[in-house]
């Protein structure tokens, strides 16, 4: 079954508070999250689809514990894939809710649960703490005081790990500062790589969704009855008109251009 697609998501007059918001998902999914920012794990948001949708999402696969942002981003395609799968057209910032600011993660937050109250059925059962089974759940934004603090803590802990010269006037084996920082630094990398990827996805999606209401549009105004009608024929010069620099590419007969 096809999920409810919702749009309107900016009416003040609908939205509830933070703290609203933040009990109405550790009701739901027996949590006891502290603010709207855990929500960045994207943990919550894929075991609402297990319970609004079974079978759409794995939750074995579900990094419930994560704490780090490629852990996140892994939560995220797993909900991604969901979206897709029950043909959602909602398009997810990833990058900006793995960041855990509470500006961006609210506003998403707001929009699933007016998405959650549209696909909901009254009345239904769902154990979400037996679902999961005893993983903790994680999405704890980091700081910069856990940063620095991280920081510092590996300060002290190289110094302390210094090497010492081996007797007999040898010379110590000191590690290379290549090797020591490629392996965060390709990590990183790799996580830049994948919130790309995420994004492309969704442009893609977004441009596929409207291209398909221009055809629409377009195979309307080609219909005997109405395509002499002025208003009409102001609407086909619209949905062709063309950029000054933009060619349109040329029919080669190979078939219909849209």
């Amino acid at each position: 079954m096809a999920a409810i697609n919702v749009y309107s998501t900016n009416v003040s007059a609908n939205q509830i508070s933070r703290t609203e918001l933040v009990d109405w998902v550790n009701e739901k999914l027996q949590l006891s999250y502290a603010k709207v920012e855990n929500l960045c794990s994207a943990a919550a948001y894929c075991q609402f689809m297990d319970q609004l949708f079974p079978g759409s999402v794995n939750l074995k696969k579900v990094k419930f514990d994560a704490n780090q942002d490629y852990q996140y981003i892994e939560n995220f395609k797993i909900l991604q894939a969901a979206f897709r799968k029950k043909g959602v057209d909602k398009v997810i910032p990833v990058e900006r809710l793995c960041k855990g600011r509470f500006q961006d993660n609210f506003e998403f937050a707001q929009w699933f649960k007016k998405f959650y109250d549209a696909n909901s059925s009254s009345g239904e059962q769902y154990d979400a703490e037996a679902r999961r089974g005893t993983k903790s759940m994680g999405g704890t934004p980091k700081t910069k005081q856990s940063r620095s603090a991280a920081s510092g803590g590996g300060s002290k802990a190289s110094s302390a790990r210094s090497p010492v010269s081996p007797r007999g006037g040898g010379h110590a084996m000191s590690p290379s500062p290549t090797g020591a920082k490629s392996g965060p630094k390709v990590k990183e990398l790799e996580t830049r790589c994948t919130e790309l990827q995420l994004v492309i996805d969704g442009l893609e999606k977004e441009r596929d969704f409207y291209f398909s209401k221009l055809r629409d549009i377009e195979v309307l105004c080609q219909q005997p009855e109405v395509e002499s009608l002025p208003v009409v024929q102001e609407i086909v010069q619209v949905l062709y008109a063309t950029e000054e620099g933009f060619e349109a590419p040329a029919d080669d007969g190979g078939g219909e251009v849209f």
